[in-house]
């Protein structure tokens, strides 16, 4: 009970800047689990303006694959997703991660992007602090985050369970996703974890 108090006040005090930290220039390297453990890198951008406020761009680099760039806003307690294509901002920015005293839920009613082709998104998250643990050599803060995304309708549509852990001045620390088609039961599922991270470059 002490411990679960004392994590609850130390997730209030930390704020989500703490828990997704996004200085430009820096660069984190992920290890995927399974497979052929490939490893991912996301590298930090310097902000852009996006309609009077600040998105950070984060891209995802992978051998053999083309480059994946997110844009980001921390804000108002939350983090929210608020494109993936600079030129097409979702009609409703998505919240990943929020935090408070407690559990903290939350429901998402948007859109994939503006425009006739904009798929239908409804999404339900939860977060929830999970004590400390020792990270990359130092014990941390941790953060779970369960984010149940539904994209589009019917037979066609994807579902997207993803739980990700975020260290306190970290950012993301493990992430499981699972993509389900429809009412199938074709899934398929990914897994990353924090191997390192590189601070901003001097000069």
């Amino acid at each position: 009970m002490i411990l679960s108090l004392i994590c609850t006040m130390a997730m209030r005090a930390g704020g989500v800047e703490e828990f997704f930290p996004l200085v430009p220039g820096t660069r984190r390297i992920y290890q995927q689990k399974g497979g052929d453990g490939t490893q991912l890198e996301n590298f930090v951008g310097k902000p852009l303006d996006m309609g009077g406020a600040q998105a950070i761009p984060v891209t995802e680099t992978q051998a053999g694959q083309p480059p994946k760039t997110t844009y980001y806003k921390l804000g108002d307690g939350e983090v929210t997703i608020v494109a993936y294509d600079i030129k097409h901002p979702l009609p409703a920015a998505m919240p990943i991660l929020k935090l408070g005293p407690g559990k903290v839920e939350w429901d998402f009613h948007g859109a994939t992007q503006t425009g006739p082709q904009g798929e239908r998104m409804l999404g339900h998250g939860e977060a929830r602090s999970i004590g400390m643990k020792e990270v990359l050599g130092k014990k941390v803060d941790l953060v779970e985050v369960k984010l149940n995304t539904q994209v589009g309708s019917g037979m066609s549509s994807l579902i997207f369970e993803q739980k990700t852990i975020y260290g306190r001045g970290l950012g993301v620390v493990e992430m499981n996703t699972k993509v389900r088609l429809g009412k199938t039961k074709q899934t398929m599922e990914t897994s990353i974890k924090l191997v390192s991270v590189e601070p901003p470059k001097s000069g």
